[in-house]
């Protein structure tokens, strides 16, 4: 299920952005988006400790590789979009193994 996207609500939350803060003013006061939050929209698991990694920047393909089995095709400055996650690990099997989950799961 795809949700449909409000333009109407975006235009509302930009212009209430505050970049020098991070956070979004409301008439009841500031917001922020917390990780929280990103774990519902994404669907994304916030519990566990962190994957962390220092990788220098010409070594972050082979990593990726490593880590997570495939590799972005426009990574660039170690960023990995969401979009490209979630085409690549949305629908796990039931039951997946550790080596499908990666060793962090």
């Amino acid at each position: 299920m795809t949700a449909a996207i409000d333009a109407s609500l975006i235009t509302a939350l930009v212009e209430r952005w505050r970049p020098e803060t991070s956070t979004f003013h409301m008439l009841l006061g500031e917001v922020t988006i917390t990780l929280e939050d990103v774990a519902t929209l994404s669907g994304l698991l916030i519990d566990g400790e962190a994957v962390i990694v220092d990788v220098p920047n010409q070594e972050w393909l082979a990593t990726c590789i490593k880590l997570l089995g495939h590799a972005p095709t426009d990574l660039s400055g170690g960023v990995v979009r969401m979009s490209w996650l979630k085409e690549h690990f949305n629908n796990l099997p039931p039951n997946p193994s550790s080596e499908i989950t990666g060793k962090f799961a």
